[in-house]
């Protein structure tokens, strides 16, 4: 399959949504390419947030990660394995719920409302104090990098 072909979704923007008693979660209407789509869902390495990604862009991340020249060949099998063995496939319906996995939901805390969190070709979803207490511990590099570039 070649993930190339679709065009990319960017995804931008905070929205607040709430997980409903089967763990299912409406994409904001504006992410969503107007069917069911396919995702990989992920825990994030240090545990705060899940990544939602179509399969594209796992592909490309996958891909970029193999041919780091930066990054020994053991270290690379050894992402590889453990990226691929911790991301889970999950589809959206018509509706744009996508259903998130009961372990993923427990291991993060995430349960009623959560923020979803654009970031280019991937999106966040933390639970809503995490995220809070992120943004405020965050808000001085933001504004140092911003000044930066001429924000």
């Amino acid at each position: 399959m070649n993930h190339d072909s679709q065009p990319q979704t960017f995804y931008a923007g905070e929205f607040r949504h709430s997980l409903d008693e089967k763990n299912r979660l409406t994409i904001p209407a504006r992410w969503r390419r107007g069917e069911a789509e396919e995702f990989i869902i992920l825990p994030e390495p240090q545990n705060q947030f899940l990544l939602v990604m179509p399969e594209g862009e796992f592909a490309r991340m996958s891909a970029h990660a193999q041919s780091n020249p930066s990054v020994s060949l053991r270290e690379r099998r050894v992402f590889s394995r453990q990226l691929h063995a911790r991301a889970q496939h999950g589809s959206s319906d018509k509706q744009g719920r996508l259903v998130l996995p009961e372990d993923l939901c427990r291991q993060l805390s995430l349960k009623g409302e959560v923020a979803l969190v654009g970031g280019e070709g991937r999106f966040e979803i933390w639970n809503l104090q995490k995220w809070k207490r992120s943004q405020d511990e965050e808000k001085s590099t933001y504004q140092r990098v911003a000044d930066v570039i001429g924000l």
